[in-house]
């Protein structure tokens, strides 16, 4: 069994059909990369199994036990830990007021908390030097670590990154693909929504979807080389 598993899933928003009963897999401890234009239905699909949508069909299996339908805060418990589109830091708030929000379902995990927040800081020096800063005030790509650092202190074992790179630079989205492998490297599963074939570089695996059907999964590599198969759904080259 996979390490998660989607089965016949269907979701829309009231008579709107969005996912045409899709199916996929994704392996423990992999990166894998979820490709499409803009209403193919990634952020659907991410939404729902972070619990955000509620599927009219089909099933969701996270490490053995069916998790659709479930709370949200439920499933951050779990393992399982969203990082929205459009980052959705809270504003007003600072930067390690944002992050302590992010361990709020294991405050009581101290000693792994302290850790975590270190490695953070680690991964984005930006943010350790400016923790008393307000998130309002933050650039995007610094808001856009913000939202990867606050997701890491719900000390996930699924990450769940919706177009991480929307609205960065190359040489700023090149940095957050490079700290999601360092994510990946130290043990979390991570599935990252794109339309930036770029991504392709960090991906084990890769899954291609089209009008809410997934059209091609299998390995990152093999994708990123196949200029027919790219131009044909993503319409774009690396």
């Amino acid at each position: 069994m996979a390490y998660l598993e989607v089965r016949g899933l269907r979701v829309g928003y009231g008579a709107i059909p969005v996912l045409q009963g899709i199916d996929f897999d994704v392996e423990e401890g992999k990166t894998t990369v979820l490709l499409g234009l803009n209403g193919a239905g990634k952020t659907t699909t991410v939404a729902t199994i972070a619990g955000l949508l509620k599927p009219s069909a089909g099933t969701i299996t996270f490490d053995g036990q069916r998790i659709e339908g479930r709370d949200p805060a439920q499933l951050v418990e779990r393992g399982v830990a969203l990082v929205p589109e459009g980052r959705r830091t809270f504003p007003s708030l600072t930067i390690a007021q944002n992050l302590r929000l992010g361990s709020w379902t294991k405050r009581q995990r101290r000693q792994e908390l302290q850790a975590t927040e270190a490695r953070v800081y680690e991964y984005f020096p930006v943010l350790e030097e400016r923790r008393d800063q307000l998130a309002g005030t933050m650039s995007g790509g610094e808001q856009q670590m913000l939202a990867i650092g606050r997701a890491m202190m719900s000390l996930p074992r699924l990450m769940l990154i919706d177009e991480a790179s929307l609205g960065l630079s190359p040489r700023l989205a090149k940095t957050v693909f490079s700290i999601v492998d360092k994510i990946n490297d130290d043990g979390v599963t991570v599935i990252i929504v794109e339309q930036n074939v770029g991504v392709l570089r960090h991906a084990d695996n890769a899954l291609v979807m089209e009008k809410g059907a997934i059209v091609y999964q299998g390995s990152g590599e093999e994708l990123r080389k196949g200029d027919e198969l790219r131009k044909t759904y993503l319409g774009a080259a690396s």
